[in-house]
């Protein structure tokens, strides 16, 4: 056969068959302390492997279990950061739907006499800054053509464009925009239209007044219901400079609006007001 044609198997059998013979011999000449310790420190290595081999796999088992446990935590840690994450923005949903009914309740209050739509802005448009917006209600809700937009902070622009669901806005600081306007602390009226160019998208100017116009910086400019759809004291903003044309003998004023269009999200539509209903 050819594992006896095997030299480590021939040399172990034999150092096997020695010891056997040994260790019988010093049985039977009665030294069986010699074999016991002699059989001792054979076994020894052997007893400590096989110790350490089961040190390690109760470390295994004990190293695994943990992992186990780990694992488990770890998941009921992801379950309750996930349901408070959902708290929270159900948190955060909940406070600002709660500051926009404070705005849109503030308008009302400002201006009762006004029937008001809210809608929401679905898109923007204009190369350098924002002359357009598009909403989400259209001639289904009732809105028409040269309705009123409004917000908190006060005038948008108007209806330019309609649809079914959706229209569009023209705001007023676009340049063919044209509103008529007052200064509220002294009276004097005049237009106010767009500016091209114009960087920030929220710089108007306010013309066609007396040379002798009381009109300064810081006052507040409103609509003046006259010559457009716009109903009176919609606030549009503040004067930021005066100028004087000795020529033509008038003043225009530069009005920084109140409203920026960039991050508009929810708008107000005048669907109508006292005055329109006063006067059909």
């Amino acid at each position: 056969m050819k594992i006896f044609k095997n030299k480590f198997f021939i040399v172990a059998l034999s150092v096997a068959i020695l010891v056997t013979v040994l260790f019988s011999a010093l049985s039977v000449m009665g030294k069986d302390d010699i074999v016991k310790n002699a059989a001792n420190v054979v076994a020894t290595p052997f007893r400590y492997i096989v110790m350490k081999i089961g040190e390690a796999i109760d470390g295994f088992d004990r190293y695994f279990t943990n992992i186990e446990e780990l694992y488990r935590e770890n998941e009921s840690l992801r379950d309750e950061i996930d349901s408070l994450s959902a708290a929270l923005e159900n948190e955060r949903g909940a406070a600002e739907e709660n500051e926009r009914l404070k705005k849109y309740l503030s308008i009302i209050e400002a201006h009762p006499d006004f029937n008001l739509l809210e809608a929401l802005v679905t898109g923007s448009s204009g190369e350098n800054f924002v002359t357009f917006l598009t909403l989400n209600k259209g001639s289904d809700d009732g809105v028409k053509l040269g309705m009123p937009i409004v917000n908190e902070q006060g005038l948008i622009g108007s209806v330019c464009e309609l649809g079914y669901n959706w229209c569009r806005v023209r705001v007023v600081s676009e340049a063919s925009s044209g509103v008529g306007a007052y200064v509220k602390r002294s009276g004097e009226v005049g237009v106010l239209s767009g500016v091209v160019p114009n960087k920030d998208g929220v710089t108007c100017i306010l013309e066609y007044l007396d040379e002798n116009a009381d009109i300064e910086v810081g006052d507040p400019v409103y609509t003046s219901g006259i010559g457009s759809s716009y109903p009176r004291d919609i606030y549009i903003g503040k004067v930021t400079a005066v100028e004087t044309d000795v020529y033509l003998r008038t003043k225009t004023a530069t009005v920084e609006c109140a409203v920026r269009c960039e991050d508009l999200k929810y708008v107000i539509i005048v669907t109508g007001y006292e005055i329109n209903r006063e006067s059909e």
